[in-house]
């Protein structure tokens, strides 16, 4: 136990002597999510600015204006009287859209021709596309209704029959999860689990490559050569701080940006714990098999990378390539994102997460594995290389 401690004290001080890994491993997770949930702070896009094109000009187009306008999505930016330039107008203003109202509208609806109101939406950036389209389509889709019920009230029919008239049937749509469409709910714990990914394999990317660069991984042998030994003695000191440092900062990032905590925070640490252990493994592992530091960080970096784009986040797994999908299982980022997704936006239990904790415990134990064999190679290969110029020597 003297010498665990002893190994353990060491690696303290390597970390602690590294500023650029302290930096990183500290100051850039709560840089980052700090950052990020101020981004999205808001939540759900609103006002995106329309141009509304009135070639009619009459007190129902009007009324159509004053209702796209009332819409939370939309913001009529400017109305005009003519199609010309409007393309230009778009691209130099950054407008999200262009709404059309023909000549003659409400001629037409008076007389039964069903003129047609255009959408011209900016397609540019597909969040708001989405949004102006739900925006627009309530909006007119309302109005629409409307105008039908008038017209059969003004017939003679009572209220009541001209609503039954209208609508045969009803919808009734509920959202069980996230139903105000929060993008910080949505987009930010995939944000949170990457920033932890990050910061974790680029400091445990060191570990054991830093030792191979700087020639002292002889003097780590001296104190001891059971691989089991040196791979719990370099993980050890990160793990506590990972865990000592990210779950609290969550709850406190939550708490920062009203953001309801999971139903079960027992749940979310043990889920948390394990998928710091396999990023550590992980870590520990690419470093063990690249012995210079550049090239630890480079694969690493290469593997991070685009986790957060095949990991089921913003594009179903299931549409991917299966050598995609085979590929993000392998990585810790996909299962732990599904499991956070699951407790905090459906509120679910350790019993809906059971197959992303299996996951992440064979992950960490495979990366695990990887780091013993490897490592015991790199002894025996160090420790016969110095017999053999110690037979040199003595000839």
């Amino acid at each position: 136990m003297k010498l665990f401690w002893k190994l353990i004290a060491r690696e303290f001080r390597l970390f602690g002597s590294n500023s650029v890994a302290m930096l990183i491993f500290i100051g850039a997770p709560i840089l980052y999510s700090v950052l990020i949930g101020f981004v999205y702070k808001d939540a759900a896009v609103k006002d995106l600015p329309i141009i509304v094109v009135d070639l009619d000009n009459t007190p129902l187009s009007n009324k159509i204006i004053d209702a796209l306008d009332d819409n939370q999505y939309i913001k009529v930016i400017d109305k005009k009287y003519g199609t010309s330039n409007l393309r230009n107008d778009i691209v130099r203003n950054n407008y999200a859209g262009v709404v059309t109202i023909p000549e003659r509208f409400e001629a037409d609806i008076q007389q039964k021709r069903h003129p047609e109101i255009d959408a011209d939406i900016n397609g540019a950036n597909m969040l708001n596309a989405n949004y102006l389209s739900t925006g627009i389509q309530t909006v007119l889709a309302s109005l629409n209704a409307g105008i039908e019920i008038e017209t059969l009230k003004k017939k003679g029919m009572p209220q009541a029959i001209a609503n039954e008239q209208y609508e045969s049937f009803k919808i009734n749509i509920t959202r069980f999860f996230n139903p105000a469409s929060n993008y910080l709910l949505f987009l930010w714990p995939g944000m949170l689990g990457t920033i932890m990914q990050q910061v974790f394999l680029l400091v445990l990317a060191l570990s054991f490559a830093k030792e191979f660069e700087e020639k002292t991984f002889s003097h780590l042998l001296k104190y001891t050569k059971s691989s089991w030994f040196l791979v719990f003695t370099k993980s050890i000191p990160y793990l506590i701080i990972g865990i000592l440092l990210w779950v609290p900062l969550i709850c406190i990032f939550f708490a920062l940006f009203h953001v309801e905590m999971v139903a079960s925070v027992g749940t979310f640490f043990f889920i948390s714990v394990i998928f710091i252990m396999s990023l550590t493994f992980m870590g520990i592992a690419t470093s063990i098999l690249f012995k210079t530091q550049l090239k630890a960080t480079e694969v690493l970096m290469i593997v991070a990378v685009p986790s957060f784009i095949i990991s089921g986040q913003t594009w179903p797994l299931t549409q991917m390539p299966v050598a995609v999908q085979w590929l993000s299982n392998m990585l810790p980022l996909t299962h732990f994102l599904e499991a956070f997704r699951r407790l905090l936006l459906e509120h679910g239990t350790m019993a809906d997460i059971m197959h992303e904790v299996y996951w992440l415990i064979s992950l960490t134990l495979g990366f695990l594995i990887l780091a013993l064999v490897s490592l015991k190679y790199r002894i025996q290969s160090h420790t016969f290389v110095v017999h053999r110029l110690r037979i040199k020597d003595n000839i």
